[in-house]
């Protein structure tokens, strides 16, 4: 079974997502309206205004994918990490450390890197990648528990935690 976690996305990501999609609409707007000869409007270079409506409308999709669609997934095999329209997946068998802080609001996931035949992984300190879990810290532990099940070889580690 898939579960899904969204992205938590701080408010200036908001504000900036509003900002873009106004000045997107907006060009869009202008040069349909430009296009179309509505009133005064009148294009005088079709080919530059094609290419305007093209390019922000590739940005208004690009936001709304970085902005809404960004989450992580864990799959049957795989975790998947889902940044807009690219995606990273780690194998389960190569999660070799999950560290998270529920002071620090912070979770990392670090896997093994297969580069030119040889295995490197953060527990030799050698060249080890991570993935940074952005999401509400509620999940941090429902995350942890569904890797570590996934992968019984993962080691769990919770920075600060009491004992």
């Amino acid at each position: 079974m898939k579960k899904r976690y969204s992205f938590k996305q701080r408010p200036t990501v908001y504000v900036l997502f509003a900002i873009v999609s106004i000045i997107a609409l907006t060009c869009i707007t202008v040069n349909c309206l430009r296009l179309a000869q509505v009133g005064n409007m009148t294009s005088t270079n079709h080919g530059l205004d094609i290419f305007a409506i093209c390019l922000m409308s590739f940005v208004e999709v690009c936001m709304i994918s970085v902005t809404f669609a960004s989450c992580y997934v864990l799959g049957e095999k795989k975790l998947y990490c889902f940044l807009g329209v690219t995606l990273t997946s780690v194998p389960y068998k190569d999660v070799c450390l999950v560290r998270y802080s529920k002071d620090n609001l912070i979770f990392l996931v670090y896997y093994k890197v297969e580069k030119n035949g040889v295995v490197k992984d953060e527990m030799s300190g050698i060249q080890a990648r991570f993935i940074r879990v952005n999401v509400s810290d509620k999940y941090f532990d429902e995350i942890a528990k569904s890797i570590k099940k996934n992968a019984p070889q993962t080691v769990v580690e919770i920075i600060g935690e009491e004992k």
